[in-house]
């Protein structure tokens, strides 16, 4: 055979490799037709999965781990006043199961009941003349948007029901949107406003299923590391026979005396036929590798890093931190975009009846992450440092660089007095002439 002969082989099998591997590609479909993981397999699955629950509780729990910083018009008094209310109305488990519901399931309602009248639960909520009495967190089921569609263009509400149905019993209740805040995730059009949120689950879906697939699927090899094999003479004449029953009873005899006294008879033959016994041995290596693969793809699938899907510490030449701080920014950005705006909801029956300059009030949310004492005294000595070297300067005053240090989260206890007292002590200095 010539070298051109082998060369033209060479290359039709390169081109049958690409051509097999290309519809194998195609093969893989993305369609909208398939069927979304239905309601009741999705709580199936956070009662039976623990990678399931650990996901969606713990990231309801780290948005709500460390409580919103106030800055603007909003003094010692006032944001007492509003922890304390916020405490009796219990609205940090109002958060944590409207958030979880709407990771969970993708929807998510909260509903604020106000003492008005039960006639005017279906008009405009009326702050100035309405008082909260209660929150109330409902799952999706329990009510579904109304098909009146707010078309003003210049709303704020644009392409949302006007109103909710609450189903309660056989009855079902009609709500003003604005008494209700509604968490919706996933990407919709405007045509899809009758139409629920999308899961958190829905596209790592599969990567779970796999996942516990392979534990699964590992626990039961170790299970069954040792296999005994009897080879019994006439064993097939025995059930051509109609005697399978008592060849299933001898199997079940064996095994019962072998796991009670760990010792096992069986029958050496006769001389025609001899039976024999044998034990399969398991092999278990490379089932670590692949349960460590299995788990950093989860881990990619639910964007999660490894030290808290798992609990395990970072191996190799990784520390950790950077997956860390990925994992924090995250977190912010589900506050940002799940946590906000049902806090904004809230604020509307609690904070703004009690300040009286809402506008200068803001608030952001502090880094969930936790600095050890060693870490902490290092930082506040690098501030500390800083700022009394840029005061010893000039550069700024005694008020401004204890405001700074409290902005940062070094100074916990100083409050607006002390800061005045500092800043009064100051100006007597100066202003004093011998």
């Amino acid at each position: 055979m010539g070298k051109g002969s082998i060369g033209r082989r060479l290359t039709d099998g390169l081109h049958s490799m690409l051509t097999s591997l290309g519809e194998k590609v195609v093969a893989i479909k993305y369609a909208s037709s398939r069927a979304e993981v239905p309601d009741s397999e999705l709580l199936a699955m956070y009662k039976k999965s623990w990678v399931v629950k650990k996901y969606i509780d713990k990231t309801a729990d780290d948005m709500l781990k460390k409580i919103r910083e106030f800055s603007g018009a909003i003094d010692d008094t006032l944001q007492t006043n509003v922890l304390n209310i916020e405490r009796e109305l219990d609205v940090y488990h109002i958060y944590r199961d409207a958030l979880t519901w709407a990771s969970l399931l993708g929807d998510s309602l909260i509903l604020a009941i106000t003492n008005c009248q039960n006639d005017l639960i279906d008009s405009p909520l009326m702050l100035q003349d309405e008082s909260i009495v209660k929150f109330i967190v409902l799952s999706k089921g329990e009510y579904s948007p109304g098909g009146d569609v707010i078309s003003d263009i210049s709303s704020s509400y644009f392409g949302k029901p006007k109103h909710y149905l609450i189903n309660i019993g056989s009855e079902k209740l009609k709500f003003h949107h604005s008494r209700c805040h509604r968490t919706k995730l996933g990407r919709h059009s405007l045509k899809d406003v009758a139409k629920f949120g999308t899961s958190d689950i829905q596209a790592p879906y599969e990567a779970i299923k796999i996942f516990d697939a392979a534990i699964l699927s590992t626990g039961d090899t170790i299970q069954e590391a040792n296999v005994d094999v009897i080879f019994l003479p006439g064993l097939n004449n025995q059930i051509s026979s109609g005697q399978e029953e008592q060849v299933v009873e001898y199997a079940r005899v064996t095994k019962e005396t072998k796991s009670s006294t760990g010792i096992l008879l069986i029958d050496a033959g006769d001389g025609s036929q001899q039976g024999r016994y044998e034990q399969k041995n398991a092999q278990f290596s490379g089932l670590s590798d692949v349960i460590t693969k299995m788990s950093n793809v989860l881990a990619g699938a639910l964007d999660r890093p490894i030290t808290v899907l798992f609990g395990q510490s970072a191996s190799g030449f990784s520390s950790g931190e950077e997956d860390n701080k990925a994992y924090y920014e995250t977190i912010n950005g589900l506050q940002e975009s799940r946590l906000r705006p049902m806090q904004d909801f809230v604020d509307q029956f609690i904070l703004d009846k009690l300040a009286s300059d809402v506008g200068s009030i803001s608030y952001t949310y502090p880094s969930i992450d936790s600095i050890n004492e060693v870490d902490e005294a290092a930082r506040f000595t690098q501030y500390a440092t800083g700022f009394t070297s840029l005061v010893t300067s000039s550069v700024v005053s005694e008020a401004i660089a204890l405001r700074e240090m409290i902005a940062r989260g070094v100074l916990t206890t100083v409050t607006d007095d002390d800061i005045k007292l500092v800043e009064e002590a100051s100006n007597e200095q100066w202003s004093y002439k011998p």
